[in-house]
């Protein structure tokens, strides 16, 4: 998320806006290569034979990938049905192990993969997301672009404004204020929250509705601020507690306070909670020490409207009205006033993959539907989107895969192994854009996988592991990529969907596997010290 100021009265553009081509893989112009390694290759002692050896010991090394990923499958005690794994090496195409490939299965967040990789191809590595202030006539205008990263939190500690001081919400919006009035605008008849660019339903219908204060299933809309969340600071205040620390500021909110502040009980608990559809927080527990707690809010786009009338209030600035765009209302223009405030797709990507931030996923998906109908985006012309582009991909098409929603959040998404490593193969580490999508996924030690590949000894100098994990109640999956510096990709998938719920085997019979791939890609170079 950057700034960038507004120069007179023309908006900055960003982006680029024209179609691409789908596929870049050989899919869409040419078969599979086949492999053609034949015994005379291993005659020569030259590098290039050198290199022949190794990829002829990878191919005739498929049916021993296929045993070892079978075997793993059954020590972690899974039953064969319940679990997907597909291996494909990207270079011929040829698969190495398929253990149910072709099965539907529920992906969780391995659903990212598909959004992500779409909007890599479609909207391009230019693309900016775009949030901005206009005045237009005696109204204000906060046209909104989707973007997820709009107010985050976590970037806002990474940014400073125009005087090296440290950004949070009310400063960064302050920014907006501040120009307003610097405009000499001490009145406005209205303020306008144009959040059109999606619909307004703000969470899918499958989405468990017991879940959805939870951070992860936050509200997705057209305008999104602090990741549609708010963060209660609760803190004991001699035999009360206070709760007057909220971030953002929403002062104007009535928030009920039932907590205790009782240290003889030794636990502390804190839940914030409210009537769906609406924002009137109660807060319950019992707190003992400082806390931070984040919970969901409703209908950011009018909460927004209401938070920076509030500001410009603050500084004397009056607001007759303040409402959201309509189907009737033209596309506003006029002076933009402050920064434009915008994230590049690459930022939003990583959010997405590297921390699995639902919003980030959904805001995309929303965003290619929005972009490729003309309209607002949705989660059905957005899923139409990903499925035709991942679709084009393919071999042959796929009539299990179903997209529900953007970060696999829903139970009703469907996608096969075969499906995901193939899409995985199909992009192209020297192509911008593929390689922005590909960059996006976390190594070990980064992100979700942070706790993963970590205890078992294996030298990987010259390998990379980038993927995404997903997990749901009876739900672990892991898909991704084993590179070597050569350029060799290995694109596997593993999908587990099990009637029981057993995150940890499943975890370290994705992990057996993947380094059963890091030996096969580069025997050469990796050592084992166990597992």
């Amino acid at each position: 998320m950057t700034m960038v100021p507004c120069r007179g009265t023309e908006p900055f553009l960003a982006g680029r806006h024209g179609g691409r081509p789908i596929s870049k893989g050989p899919h869409s112009s040419q078969p599979w290569r086949a492999s053609m390694l034949t015994c005379h290759h291993l005659r020569s002692t030259t590098p290039w034979a050198l290199a022949a050896i190794l990829l002829c010991c990878v191919a005739t090394a498929a049916g021993s990938l296929q045993g070892d990923a079978e075997q793993a499958v059954r020590r972690a005690g899974f039953e064969l049905e319940d679990v997907s794994v597909c291996v494909i090496d990207a270079e011929t195409g040829r698969r190495l192990v398929d253990i149910n490939a072709s099965t539907a299965r529920i992906p969780a967040s391995n659903m990212k993969l598909l959004t992500s990789g779409v909007a890599a191809r479609l909207l391009g590595s230019e693309f900016r997301f775009q949030t901005r202030l206009v005045r237009d006539g005696d109204r204000l205008v906060v046209i909104g672009d989707g973007d997820p990263a709009f107010g985050d939190p976590v970037l806002l500690a990474r940014m400073q404004d125009p005087k090296g001081r440290p950004l949070d919400p009310e400063s960064l919006i302050d920014l907006w204020v501040d120009a307003v009035v610097s405009d000499g605008i001490d009145q406005i008849d209205e303020l306008v929250i144009d959040d059109r660019i999606f619909d307004r339903e703000f969470t899918h219908a499958s989405w468990p509705r017991e879940q959805l204060i939870n951070w992860y299933c936050a509200e997705v809309s057209g305008l999104n601020f602090h990741t549609n969340t708010l963060y209660f600071n609760p803190r004991p205040a001699r035999g009360s507690v206070d709760i007057s620390r909220i971030s953002p500021a929403y002062d104007f909110l009535d928030i009920r306070n039932q907590l205790t502040n009782d240290t003889q009980r030794s636990k502390q608990s804190f839940a914030a909670v409210r009537p769906e559809g609406t924002n009137a927080f109660t807060c319950r527990g019992n707190i003992t020490s400082a806390m931070k707690y984040e919970a969901t809010v409703h209908d950011m786009p009018t909460l927004f409207g209401r938070y920076l009338a509030h500001r410009l209030a603050k500084q004397g600035v009056r607001v007759g009205r303040v409402r959201l765009a309509n189907a009737g209302d033209p596309a506003f223009r006029g002076q933009t006033l402050g920064p434009v405030v915008m994230t590049p797709l690459a930022q939003v990507l990583e959010r997405c993959n590297t921390k699995s931030h639902n919003l980030y996923a959904e805001a995309v998906l929303k965003r290619l539907g929005a972009h490729y109908t003309r309209s607002s985006g949705g989660w059905d012309n957005g899923g139409t989107v990903i499925r035709h582009a991942v679709q084009d991909a393919l071999p042959r098409p796929d009539a299990s895969l179903h997209v529900a929603d953007g970060s696999g959040m829903s139970r009703e998404n469907r996608l096969s192994a075969a499906t995901l490593a193939t899409w995985l193969a199909d992009m192209d580490p020297g192509d911008p854009d593929d390689s922005m999508f590909i960059e996006s996924l976390p190594e070990p030690g980064e992100g979700t996988l942070r706790k993963r590949f970590t205890s078992r000894g294996r030298n990987l100098d010259g390998i990379r592991i980038k993927a995404k994990s997903g997990y749901l109640n009876r739900i672990c999956t892991l898909s991704g990529y084993v590179l070597s510096d050569e350029g060799r990709r290995l694109c596997f998938s593993i999908l587990v969907n099990s009637p029981t719920n057993r995150p940890r085997d499943a975890k370290s019979m994705h992990e057996h596997i993947v380094l059963e791939l890091v030996d096969q890609i580069d025997p050469s170079r990796i050592t084992s010290a166990g597992g």
